[in-house]
């Protein structure tokens, strides 16, 4: 950080300038939730070399119903079992789209709702095993991936 003294010599639009970026940082950071994700059921996609990455969820575009759910984004969602307990999977299909399920049956997703799969199909429990979800326990989209170093990776 700069001296208070500094700030006061620049000019008030170099001021208004850095005051602009600094506010729009502290907004990114509170409206950005972290999210720990640990697990193989999206790999390669998250953690690809290591047990843990780090995701950055957008939810204020989900709070103030900003966010329209499209196939192939990675979301974070309440896991359906009422754990409390929250997971990471793509969205393969929305409502009136039909799937077919790891068991070969074709499902229709009914409205309000959307199928999740994990990008390693071998390791992911998903919509296979809970069905459809309601687009309503959507927590948010993610729009980063943090891959974290081994040596974090394995203090947990």
């Amino acid at each position: 950080l700069m001296p208070f003294s500094v700030f006061f010599r620049k000019s008030l639009k170099e001021n208004k300038q850095m005051l602009w970026k600094l506010t729009c940082c502290a907004a990114g950071l509170v409206l950005t939730q972290c999210f720990l994700v640990r697990g193989k059921s999206m790999q390669p996609t998250i953690n690809s070399s290591t047990n843990y990455s780090l995701l950055l969820l957008n939810r204020p575009a989900v709070w103030f119903g900003l966010y329209e759910p499209c196939v192939s984004d990675v979301v974070a969602f309440s896991k359906p079992d009422n754990s409390g307990r929250a997971v990471v999977k793509r969205i393969l299909a929305l409502e009136g789209d039909f799937i077919q399920t790891h068991n070969n049956d074709i499902a229709c997703i009914k409205r309000g709702h959307f199928w999740a799969e994990g990008d390693n199909a071998k390791a992911s429990l998903d919509s296979n095993d809970y069905g459809q979800v309601p687009l309503s326990d959507i927590i948010g989209k993610c729009y980063a991936v943090i891959p974290l170093p081994t040596f974090l990776s394995s203090l947990g």
